[in-house]
């Protein structure tokens, strides 16, 4: 009887031993799909930055049918997609731009163009300042690049990713880290995808 006791309790250690192996092996291959993910958007957000591809990373006003002024963002919404961007936040992107949107459906694009939002204040006035600052990083200077600093797993279909960011001084070829962001990212049919950034905490 003894024996058998001391076999059955050989048999669950090794079977929870087996199963924090395969949970220790599946992280790990996941954490490698995460950062290729996070990093993959981040080069092509900061790439199209860079390169001033502005109706890429965000709206752009133009002429609805009816002559008024609106705002088309089918090009950054179809970018978020192919860099991974969960369906939830895509909606909840698009939802943020509707009072924007209302707002620019009360003035002709003929005056929007000629002397209508002339500065911030009108811009802030009308919900549609997203111009004045950058999305997903926050701030309104541009960064040079991100690092990610921890993947944090919360449980096997959701993680954190902690990242901060750094500006490289090219006289003495240097990186300097600041700031700080949170990534949620979720897990569908296999696949790593962006459902949450959050505010950018400073320095």
């Amino acid at each position: 009887m003894k024996q058998l006791v001391n076999s059955i309790s050989i048999l669950i250690l090794f079977i929870v031993i087996s199963n924090d192996l395969i949970a220790s092996k599946d992280q790990e291959s996941d954490s490698i799909k995460i950062t290729k993910t996070v990093n993959e958007f981040y080069n092509w957000y900061l790439t199209s930055i860079k390169e001033k591809k502005y109706s890429a990373f965000k709206p752009k006003f133009v002429e609805s049918k009816n002559g008024m002024t609106t705002l088309d963002y089918s090009e950054y919404f179809n970018n978020l997609k192919i860099h991974k961007f969960s369906d939830s936040l895509i909606k909840r992107e698009k939802q943020s731009y509707c009072e924007c949107i209302e707002n620019l459906g009360k003035v002709k694009y003929t005056e929007f163009q000629k002397t209508i939002f002339t500065d911030l204040d009108e811009y802030q006035q009308t919900k549609c300042d997203f111009g004045n600052y950058y999305r997903w990083t926050g701030g309104q200077e541009p960064i040079d690049g991100i690092r990610i600093n921890e993947i944090k797993f919360i449980s096997n279909n959701s993680v954190l990713v902690i990242i901060n960011y750094f500006e490289t001084d090219t006289n003495e070829d240097k990186r300097y880290h600041w700031g700080e962001n949170h990534l949620t990212l979720i897990k569908l049919d296999n696949e790593w995808f962006i459902d949450q950034i959050d505010s950018w905490k400073g320095h």
